[in-house]
């Protein structure tokens, strides 16, 4: 099973709820959201078509980040329990942070003790025998371990049937200019199945949260792909030919770097694969249309999801 972990901002939510309509079906894909921003309804409305589905997703309900860094107050945290529970295959999620302690945990569980759940793990600094007393809990059906945070001693503790790895496969850089070429992006897709249940990333996000930001200087179309050489994910960065601020304007630079990956694709089709985002981009391409940032920041998050579902359904 593949777990895209996102974040709460509507993009990304976008992202999912658009690939619900698809990719959430075959259960094969069960996504992550962290939530980071203050208002729930954008969360809410997520959850409740997920749900309307019968379809699976872990909502962590202990955020921390973003507008919620002091923590859910109880405007956000009563709507979205709400939401929880009028939808069972919804799956409430603990982040286990460093500081976390066994009683807050156990509160949670005693919760949600009457339908699965998933806990998160990063740094969480919990002693071996608490740990594996939270690996026989029966109602955790996913123990997802975080960037590698979790020492083997403690992963050896966890049913090999209820393990999941997430890491940060994307390449970040500080400026959309930055990024260039294809960049081998993992072979977890292959591999998985030899260390857990499941597997996961942050999609072409990346793990650092970074909330606002003006217009950028470069545009960049992030574009996974399988590579018919080796058959790993990579990533190609398409980026606008124009990489300064004050030249051009963020339109036309959000068609310059379609216009180069129109070009790949056409050339590659089946190692990118064919879903409604990308013909969403090619579409742009051909009617010299910019539809916004975040419209391009929702397509990159839901053809990444796409690609990886396909081939875990159809090998390639």
């Amino acid at each position: 099973m593949y777990f895209p972990y996102v974040f709460g901002r509507s993009s990304e939510l976008l992202a999912i709820r658009s690939s619900s309509k698809k990719y959430l079906s075959s259960g094969v894909v069960t996504p992550v959201i962290e939530p980071i921003v203050a208002k729930p309804g954008a969360l809410i409305k997520s959850i409740e078509e997920m749900g309307e589905r019968a379809q699976k997703a872990i909502i962590i309900t202990n955020p921390s980040q973003g507008e919620l860094k002091s923590g859910p107050v109880a405007t956000w945290a009563d709507p979205v329990d709400a939401a929880l529970a009028a939808h069972p295959t919804i799956v409430p999620g603990f982040l286990c942070r460093p500081g976390v302690t066994l009683a807050v945990i156990s509160a949670f569980l005693t919760r949600y003790a009457n339908r699965e759940v998933a806990l998160l793990y990063l740094n969480s600094g919990l002693p071996d025998a608490v740990f594996q007393s939270l690996a026989s809990a029966p109602n955790v059906s996913y123990h997802i371990a975080l960037q590698g945070k979790v020492p083997s001693s403690q992963l050896a503790l966890i049913p090999h049937a209820k393990r999941v790895h997430i890491y940060d496969h994307f390449n970040k850089q500080p400026r959309n200019a930055d990024y260039a070429g294809q960049e081998h992006f993992t072979d977890k897709h292959v591999s998985f199945a030899e260390h857990g249940a499941g597997f996961g990333d942050y999609t072409i996000t990346g793990s650092e949260v970074q909330l606002g930001g003006g217009q950028p200087a470069a545009v960049a179309v992030h574009i996974t792909y399988r590579s018919g050489a080796d058959g790993n994910l990579w990533v190609q960065h398409f980026v606008s030919d124009d990489t300064d601020m004050g030249v051009g304007t963020t339109g036309e630079k959000y068609l310059q770097a379609i216009a180069k990956l129109a070009a790949e694709y056409h050339g590659r089709p089946a190692e990118f694969g064919a879903n409604a985002a990308l013909n969403d981009y090619l579409q742009n391409h051909n009617d010299s249309h910019f539809p916004g940032l975040p419209k391009n920041k929702e397509r990159q998050i839901q053809h990444h999801i796409a690609r990886v579902h396909d081939y875990l359904m159809t090998g390639y």
